[in-house]
C-alpha cells in the first residue's frame, strides 16, 4: 500500500472515527505506573482532537489528573465476524485536558459530543468534559503491516 499523505491518514481517522461510539482510552495508574485501559464514549474532531466526558470518581479521570499522558484506541472489530480484512485501528497518543464549563471551548465540543452520542451527556454532565490532544495519530488499515503515522508540532 502506497503511504498516505497527512491529510488522509486523518480523513481515515475520522472515517474509523465517525462509525464508532466508543474506543479504548489507556492511562497510567499514578500510584504504580502500570497502564489501564477503560472504554469511553467518544468523538474524534476534524483537528484530531478525542473529546470524552467522564464522572469524576473513575480510575481513569483519577490518572488523568495526574497522568495526562494518553492513548486511546478505535477500531471497528464489529467487522471482524464477517469481513476481517477490513479491520482498521486508529491510535491518538496525545495529553489529556479537563475542559472547565467556562471555557470557551466547552460548548462547542460538549454539543459535538453529544451530537455522537446522548449518553456522553450523562458522563460529561455529573463528571467532566475531557480533550486529547493529539501528538501522535497512527491508523492501520486491514490487516497488513503498514502503519501510516501523523505526528502533530
Amino acid at each position: 500500500m502506497a503511504e498516505l499523505s497527512p491529510d488522509e491518514i486523518l480523513n481515515e481517522a475520522l472515517r474509523v472515527a465517525h462509525s464508532q461510539f466508543g474506543g479504548t482510552l489507556a492511562t497510567v495508574h499514578a500510584d504504580d505506573g502500570t497502564p489501564y485501559p477503560a472504554f469511553v464514549l467518544f468523538h474524534l474532531t476534524d483537528e484530531g482532537e478525542v473529546i470524552y466526558g467522564s464522572v469524576t470518581e473513575s480510575q481513569h479521570t483519577r490518572d488523568t489528573e495526574v497522568i495526562p499522558e494518553v492513548a486511546f484506541l478505535i477500531d471497528n472489530r464489529d467487522v471482524l465476524g464477517y469481513d476481517w480484512p477490513a479491520f482498521d485501528r486508529v491510535t491518538v497518543e496525545g495529553t489529556a485536558e479537563r475542559i472547565d464549563p467556562d471555557d470557551p471551548r466547552y460548548d462547542g465540543y460538549f454539543e459535538e459530543l453529544t451530537a455522537k452520542n446522548w449518553l456522553s451527556n450523562y458522563f460529561t454532565t455529573i463528571g467532566n468534559l475531557y480533550c486529547i490532544a493529539p501528538r501522535r495519530i497512527t491508523v492501520v488499515l486491514g490487516l497488513g503491516p503498514e502503519r501510516h503515522t501523523l505526528d502533530f508540532d
